[in-house]
């Protein structure tokens, strides 16, 4: 009888895991991740993808996917975080009984802490200008900078080694 119950209740939770199969379509869901050569966070960078871009599914491999990008053609890896199956992203925001899409400048707000209005508010009131942020938000590192940066540093190196 538990062997029954327990292979019924294994089937019933198999039924709700889907895989992914090459081909099916994700949707970056962070305000821009990168494309990478391999399944690593130093790999060289091919391509920025910003929020709500299309991807064809290829492959997985330790918390990476392997992609192809639908505009582009372009074929590489994006941290399995960066995606994912629904184009856009739904939110029920305190207060509210519905949810509503968000657009990427609304997340690249959130980041801060801030709507587009609060922002706007916040601004007149304080006199602010958020230019040096944004100016800082666009800048970039590069991956031999980080390279150089870990080595010099006596830091762990295990980072500078694609995921297996």
């Amino acid at each position: 009888m538990r062997r029954t119950l327990f292979v019924g209740a294994l089937t019933f939770v198999a039924l709700f895991v889907v895989a992914l199969e090459a081909g099916d379509l994700l949707f970056v869901q962070v305000r821009d991740t990168e494309l990478r050569s391999g399944p690593g966070f130093l790999s060289p960078i091919q391509e920025r993808l910003g929020f709500g871009a299309e991807v064809a599914f290829v492959g997985e491999r330790a918390g990476w996917m392997e992609v192809t990008v639908t505009e582009s053609g372009a074929t590489g890896w994006v941290h399995a975080t960066a995606v994912e199956e629904n184009r856009s992203t739904q939110l029920a925001l305190r207060g509210e009984q519905t949810t509503r899409t968000v657009t990427s400048r609304e997340v690249a707000l959130a980041g801060r802490g801030f709507s587009e209005n609060l922002e706007d508010e916040y601004r007149g009131q304080h006199q602010l200008d958020f230019d040096p942020v944004d100016e800082l938000e666009r800048e970039q590192v590069d991956p031999e900078s980080i390279v150089t940066f870990i080595r010099d540093a006596g830091l762990r190196e295990d980072f500078l080694t694609e995921a297996e």
